[in-house]
Parts: C-alpha cells; sequence; structure tokens
C-alpha cells in the first residue's frame, strides 16, 4: 500500500513540474518575426489581387469587352462570389442542425481500490444515445430556411453591385475614348500653328509683321500645350480608374475603341417620349432591392415563428445502448428508450414579450420596404429631370461647338484669300478647341445621366440597348429567377 501511494506521489509531482516547464515554454510561442509575417502576408495579398485567369486584354478594347473583364474580374465582385460560398455553406450548416443528436462516450478507468464487492478495479464502460428534440427540429428548420433566403438576399446584393459597377465602368471608359480624340484633334491644330508660327517669324525678320503678332501666335500654342497636357493626365486617369473597375493592373496598357458618341447619343429616347409613370413602374419591377426586402420580410416572420415556437414545451425521444465490462454484472449490453417533456415556465413572460416584439419588428421592415418604395420612385424621376437637363445642355453646347467649327472653316477660307491674319486664326483654331472640349463634357454628363437613369430602373446591362419606351413596365428581369447553386 505504501509503494502504491509513493507511486502515486511521484506521478503527481511529475505531472506538477511538467506543467511548470510546459508554462515556460509556452511564452515562446507568441513570439512572432513581423517582418517575415508581413512579407509573407504581401505575397498573399499580392497573389490575390491577380485576377483569377490571365486577362488577355483586346485592342482596341470596347465598352462590351470592358464591362465583361470587370464583371469577371472586379475585386468586390470576387469578393462576393466567396460571401455567396460561405453562405452557401452557413444554408447547408443550418440544414444539418435538424439531424438528431447522436453521442458517443468510451472510457477505461483503474482504481487503486474498489468500494463495493461486485466492483472491478479496471471499468470499461461505453455507450451510445441517439436523441431527438421536436422543438428543437421545428427551430432548426426555420433557420436553415432563414439561412437560404439569406443566401438569395446576398444574390440580389450581386445583381446590384454588378449594375453599380457596369455604370462605373461605362463613365471611365466614355471619358478616356473622348479625351483621346479630343488631344487628338488638339495635336493636330498644334501642329498646324506652329507651322503659322514658323511664318510668322520670317515676316517678323523680315519687318514685314509685328512681332506681338508672333509672340501671340506662340502665346495660343502654349495655351494649346496646357490644354494637351490636361488631356493627357485626364485619359491617364481614366484609364488607371477603367483598370481597377476591371481588376487587372493600372500599369496595363490598352487602347479604348474609337466610339462615336454621336450614334450613341441618337439611340437615346428623347426626355418627353418617357412616361414618368411607367418609368416608376419599370424600377419598382426591376430594381433588386425590392427583391431582398420582400425576402428580409419573410426572414422577419420566421423570426416571429421561432420565437412563438419557443414558448411551447420541448418534447425530446431517445434511444441509448449502454455497454459495461464489469464482470459482476448479469447483462454488460443493454438498451434503454424514452421520451421527456421540458418546460420553462419562469421563461414564458420573455418569450411572449419577445414574440409581441418580433411581431412588431416585422411591421418595421414592411415600413422600411415602403420607405425604399417611396426612395426608388423619387430616384426615377430625379434620373429623368436630370437626363432631360443634360441633354438639353449638350444640345446648346454642339451647337456651340458647330459655330466655331463653322466660324474656324471660314475664318481657313479667309486666310487662304489674304483676308485674315494667322494670329486671327489662331484665335478661331483656339476657340474650336474650347469649344469642342466643354461640347464633350456635356457628352460625358449626358452619357452619364442616361446610364444612371438605366441603373436606377434597375436595368442590367444586356437590357441598356432596348428602346427605353417600348419596354413592358411589369417585365422582371431573367436573372431575378436564378437560383444559385
Amino acid at each position: 500500500m505504501k509503494v502504491k501511494m509513493m507511486s502515486t506521489t511521484i506521478l503527481i509531482i511529475s505531472i506538477l513540474v511538467f506543467s511548470i516547464v510546459l508554462s515556460g515554454c509556452i511564452t515562446t510561442l507568441y513570439e512572432v518575426d513581423l517582418a517575415n509575417q508581413r512579407r509573407v502576408n504581401l505575397e498573399f495579398d499580392l497573389e490575390m489581387l491577380r485576377p483569377e485567369t490571365p486577362v488577355v486584354m483586346p485592342d482596341p478594347l470596347t465598352l462590351n469587352e470592358a464591362v465583361s473583364i470587370g464583371l469577371e474580374n472586379n475585386l468586390d465582385i470576387r469578393i462576393s462570389r466567396v460571401m455567396a460560398d460561405i453562405a452557401t455553406d452557413d444554408a447547408l450548416v443550418e440544414k444539418l442542425k435538424m439531424l438528431p443528436q447522436a453521442n458517443f462516450s468510451s472510457r477505461v478507468s483503474q482504481s487503486s481500490a474498489t468500494s463495493a464487492s461486485d466492483e472491478d478495479t479496471l471499468r470499461r464502460t461505453a455507450s451510445l444515445a441517439l436523441t431527438w428534440n421536436v422543438l428543437d427540429f421545428g427551430l432548426s428548420y426555420i433557420r436553415a430556411r432563414q439561412s437560404a433566403i439569406s443566401k438569395e438576399i446576398r444574390r440580389m446584393e450581386r445583381l446590384r453591385q454588378a449594375q453599380i459597377l457596369t455604370l462605373d465602368i461605362a463613365s471611365a471608359y466614355w471619358k478616356a475614348v473622348l479625351a483621346e480624340q479630343s488631344l487628338k484633334k488638339i495635336r493636330k491644330i498644334e501642329h498646324e500653328i506652329n507651322k503659322y508660327k514658323t511664318k510668322a517669324e520670317l515676316m517678323v525678320s523680315q519687318r514685314r509683321l509685328d512681332p506681338i503678332a508672333s509672340k501671340a501666335i506662340e502665346k495660343k500654342i502654349v495655351e494649346l500645350a496646357v490644354t494637351a497636357s490636361n488631356l493627357q493626365a485626364e485619359i491617364s486617369g481614366a484609364k488607371i480608374d477603367l483598370c481597377e473597375l476591371m481588376g487587372v493592373d493600372p500599369m496595363t496598357e490598352f487602347t479604348p475603341a474609337r466610339e462615336s458618341f454621336k450614334n450613341y447619343v441618337k439611340k437615346m429616347p428623347a426626355p418627353d417620349s418617357l412616361d414618368p409613370r411607367k418609368l416608376e413602374m419599370i424600377s419598382l419591377n426591376n430594381r433588386p432591392e425590392f427583391y431582398s426586402a420582400d425576402l428580409d420580410i419573410q426572414i422577419q416572420q420566421d423570426e416571429a415563428r421561432a420565437a412563438l415556437l419557443s414558448m411551447f414545451p420541448g418534447i425530446s425521444f431517445d434511444l441509448t445502448t449502454y455497454y459495461d465490462a464489469n464482470s459482476y454484472y448479469k447483462n454488460n449490453f443493454w438498451i434503454t428508450n424514452g421520451a421527456g417533456l421540458t418546460a420553462r415556465l419562469l421563461s414564458w413572460p420573455s418569450q411572449y414579450v419577445n414574440w409581441v416584439n418580433q411581431i412588431r419588428t416585422t411591421d418595421m421592415v414592411r415600413l422600411q420596404r415602403l420607405l425604399l418604395t417611396s426612395g426608388v420612385i423619387v430616384q426615377a424621376h430625379l434620373a429623368l429631370h436630370e437626363y432631360a437637363v443634360r441633354l438639353r445642355q449638350f444640345e446648346l453646347y454642339d451647337d456651340s461647338f458647330e459655330i466655331a467649327e463653322d466660324l474656324l472653316t471660314m475664318s481657313r477660307e479667309r486666310h487662304e484669300l489674304g483676308l485674315l491674319s494667322s494670329w486671327a486664326l489662331t484665335q478661331r483654331m483656339l476657340e474650336e478647341v474650347v469649344a469642342r472640349l466643354a461640347r464633350d463634357r456635356r457628352i460625358i454628363d449626358l452619357v452619364n445621366a442616361y446610364n444612371t437613369l438605366l441603373v436606377t430602373l434597375g436595368l442590367d446591362y444586356s437590357n441598356w440597348g432596348e428602346p427605353l419606351p417600348d419596354m413592358d413596365e411589369e417585365s422582371v428581369p431573367e436573372d431575378i429567377n436564378y437560383k444559385d447553386t
């Protein structure tokens, strides 16, 4: 007996010493090489920033291709896909919680002495229990349905995210296209004015022209150079923005296609041909946010059902198999089964208040959907108003540009006849450039306003080319009924 006690004492002391040594070593586990960790994480982040598949940039790059690349490789869209995968896994987890509980336990123990004459010093036991709680099953069913609905809400958010991304890509694309077209025109005029400057310097050297006139032409050349520099900066900035939106490296080289904005503008409907009430209905039937709002109400209704269900007593059924290797037992295997009823009586008042609160929350969510409806209706009217204003502004600036262009043509003719000085011609050229740039900026504003109207109506990019006045106000987008797998 003393030997056993001595052995037990030595074992306890050994465990204590091992625990002290281990606790001292644990501190080394928290020593981190921050520089190495940053380097490893940076390599991982840079690798994740690259598109999942190599992007072959078309030359030239059209708007359709830019949108396609952006919807595939944009970082926010890629993150949304990962969130969709997480939502799918969450839905599966909630479904699996509906299964009954199965618990297995096993134990082996050694005693130095027994407290009864019918016990072995070496005990070996095991059990397998299957339990099914009706109340937990009902709650798990509701949670699984809520998780599936939440996954659909995430999908609606991705659809809206794609629409907003398309709007941003189109804005950056047209900004780059028009800036490049204006820059080429300025370069051409700048080359022409340089010829007049050379001619004017020759005439000054021959004392046939006042030096002030030559300096005036030189000043116009500098003004054109400044304008060209600003346009070059706009092009570079627009391309960088477009690369970011497309999810490619900002240093990626590409050339926007020379698309005619006139054809694009001609396809735009006249504001007077658009019925505001019809636009309201189109937006109310197409915006993904409304489908999300409907699903939010379903989730909240299920939350109220779960609160009501939790007030009921819990009914459980169990089936357990036992094994005990005790040599004194008559049977080493046996099975038990039974049913139980559990009710938390003192929790009923709080559960009832929670149920009432969830019903009120459901009403609040409905009111939020009503606020969304009101807000979208106002957005549709504001978008139509903005489009009408921008179209009128573009028409005025386009008229001003055509007048400046006509004046430049007439000035060239007068200059060839010797009726107009080179300085006056360069002045007309600069006026034409200013009018062109002002017109081009209004084109960008007009395109953005019209595209904003389409996005406000909840239209996908594939539907942007459809005649807006002929669109069915009760139509539902095809991708709304698509289900994530």
